[in-house]
């Protein structure tokens, strides 16, 4: 695959016994994008002790994404476009987890446990709105088309970082 081509293949994937009928559709990654996914499959492997092969490097260099939805219902751009912003979906939920700590819920008390979950999507949501009119995040590191030159919209803009612990302001 070349420049920003989308590739899109069928597979059959043998799961319980069955045989899955699907498709892999596929995207280069941007060089930045590419690189920071290399970076990541070369730290992984260090971890484990391990050296990475030269074909996991490669593939971290694509987006691939299965699909059981035939062509004739959803073309490439539409399964890659759907996975954005499934994505994006998944890095809010991450946010709200692992930065506004809404993975546990700290109260027993009902009236207390509807305060808190509303005080913490509050702040979610002044966070999104902050962060609205910053650059939209693709998985693969550009947009795959944009209508007349706009941005296409996004429903998570870049990443927002916890601040730092007191001890180390």
């Amino acid at each position: 695959m070349t420049g920003t081509k989308i590739g899109d293949w069928p597979v059959e994937i043998e799961w319980n016994d069955r045989t899955l009928s699907g498709r892999v559709c596929a995207i280069k990654k941007s060089r930045q994008a590419a690189e920071r996914s290399r970076q990541r499959v070369r730290r992984q492997a260090q971890k484990s002790g391990s050296k990475p092969k030269p074909e996991t490097l490669d593939a971290a260099g694509y987006t691939f994404v299965f699909t059981t939805v035939g062509k004739e219902l959803l073309t490439r751009i539409n399964v890659l476009e759907m996975y954005r912003g499934r994505w994006q979906v998944e890095l809010v939920f991450k946010r709200l987890k692992s930065v506004l700590g809404l993975g546990h819920l700290r109260k027993t008390d009902k009236q207390a446990a509807m305060s808190w979950i509303h005080g913490k999507l509050f702040v979610a949501f002044l966070i999104e709105a902050l962060i609205r009119y910053g650059e939209t995040f693709f998985p693969w590191g550009y947009p795959i088309r944009k209508a007349s030159g706009a941005k296409p919209e996004s429903m998570a803009r870049g990443v927002v970082h916890a601040p730092s612990a007191p001890e180390d302001r």
